[in-house]
């Protein structure tokens, strides 16, 4: 009996310390895949920030097609080439500029306001925007959920742009533009990616407009 008794209790133990073991080992592959997660989402802003500026700075233009978020949610599209060219297009407006003449038209009222473009150091243009990302924002980047979350801050107060606070960046593991937003201090912009064409072959005529006939033109240049 008391033999017996012996073998049940070193069975006992050993069962003891065999789960013990096992407990050691989910413990440990446990750290290593929470370690491993921790490594994946511990991201190099500058890196990430460095291949998303290879990605869209390199070439000399850009297509964009995007809605807006907010209250009022609006389809638009924007080429856009080196030099201040673009065409905006959102709502019932649209903006060309061949980078010294901006024209805002209006469809809707036939009418079309002429002025100049003025290079302002100091503000947000769409070029400084999308093809120019700040650099003297400084970045961070984390994951979030499955993306890459890309936020640029100005390293100084004097290094801020304007209004503009910090500029997030929401991005796929390959670095393809998703969603970008603007802090301007008041108001959160932001608008959701739906197509973007980096380096795409736009000829400097497709800047170049002339109000339809019948278009009430009103003329601010200088």
């Amino acid at each position: 009996m008391v033999k017996l008794y012996l073998f049940t209790y070193v069975l006992a133990l050993i069962a003891s310390h065999m789960g013990l073991i096992l407990f050691y080992k989910v413990l440990i592959l446990s750290f290593l895949a929470a370690f491993t997660q921790y490594a994946q989402d511990a991201l190099n802003a500058e890196e990430v920030l460095r291949a998303v500026q290879k990605r869209y700075i390199s070439g000399s233009s850009l297509r964009v097609k995007f809605v807006t978020k907010g209250e009022y949610s609006e389809r638009g599209s924007l080429v856009l080439k080196r030099g201040n060219k673009y065409i905006l297009e959102l709502g019932n407006r649209t903006i060309i500029c061949n980078g010294t003449i901006v024209w805002s038209y209006v469809p809707s009222e036939k009418k079309v306001i002429v002025s100049d473009f003025r290079q302002n150091f100091d503000g947000m243009s769409p070029e400084r925007l999308f093809m120019n990302f700040p650099r003297t924002y400084r970045p961070n980047a984390i994951i979030d959920k499955g993306d890459i979350l890309l936020k640029l801050s100005p390293s100084k107060a004097r290094d801020q742009i304007g209004d503009m606070q910090h500029v997030e960046m929401r991005l796929s593991r390959n670095y393809v533009l998703k969603e970008i937003a603007v802090f301007d201090g008041s108001v959160l912009h932001e608008w959701e990616i739906l197509t973007i064409i980096p380096d795409a072959e736009v000829p400097d005529s497709a800047f170049e407009w002339k109000p339809p006939q019948g278009v009430e033109i009103v003329d601010l240049r200088d």
